[in-house]
């Protein structure tokens, strides 16, 4: 045997641990990248987006009130609030689609003839991009704003009023979606949330009719569920 074949073959003995180490690195990587394409698939681009949320007022409770070791009941509220979404992933990561935002809440006072009503409903765009994967839990930033209208309805003995309004709302904040199954996550989003409505009112001395604005702001939670379905 040549010199050339004993010292290719003491080669290949000597590193046979090195080359046996490269390969499982290499088989490693190549598990990893596979696992993380298809993790990532279901927020690749060309993807379609729902989702569904409520920030957490789906309620109906009692109000009671105690003075001098009396409790007695004042009224009865009951809350609904729904937030469904339909997106599409314009490119990887980063859905951009349609709200909708359908608000309820009631209040009936007990010990007068009073109920008070609200009922919204705005519709907008939103944006949301998935920063990272982390094992299935993916956090995002998002945005979104939306324009409506909504109804406010005072009756006391007998007697109602309506008033009608536009309103603006718009909300920014950070979350996450942890995916259950490959296409199907629980979702919470935690951010800032303002809430702009606007009522015409007639001025008889003035005859004129004013803009009268009432503006809600504060920390919005909404949690639901995405859906993503892929090509």
């Amino acid at each position: 045997m040549s010199k050339i074949k004993i010292s290719f073959v003491y080669f290949i003995l000597i590193n046979q641990p090195l080359i046996a180490m490269k390969k499982k690195l290499f088989t490693t990587m190549m598990l990893t990248l596979c696992i993380s394409a298809f993790t990532f698939a279901q927020v690749e681009k060309g993807n379609w987006f729902l989702g569904g949320s409520s920030n957490l007022k789906f309620a109906s409770y009692k109000e009671k009130i105690t003075s001098g070791g009396t409790t007695v009941e004042n009224s009865k509220n009951s809350n609904f609030d729904f937030r469904p979404q339909v997106g599409y992933f314009v490119i990887d990561k980063l859905p951009v689609g349609i709200l909708m935002d359908l608000s309820m809440n009631n209040q009936k006072m007990t010990n007068t003839d009073g109920e008070y009503k609200w009922t919204s409903f705005i519709v907008g765009p939103f944006v949301r991009y998935y920063i990272a994967n982390l094992s299935g839990f993916m956090p995002f930033a998002e945005a979104s704003i939306g324009f409506g209208s909504g109804n406010y309805k005072e009756t006391y003995m007998s007697t109602s009023n309506d008033h009608k309004y536009k309103q603006l709302s718009y909300r920014f904040g950070v979350g996450g979606t942890y995916f259950v199954t490959d296409n199907v996550g629980i979702d919470l989003f935690l951010g800032y949330n303002l809430d702009q409505q606007t009522y015409k009112e007639e001025d008889a001395a003035a005859r004129a009719t004013n803009d009268v604005i009432y503006k809600y702001g504060g920390l919005a939670v909404n949690l639901g569920f995405v859906i993503t379905m892929g090509k």
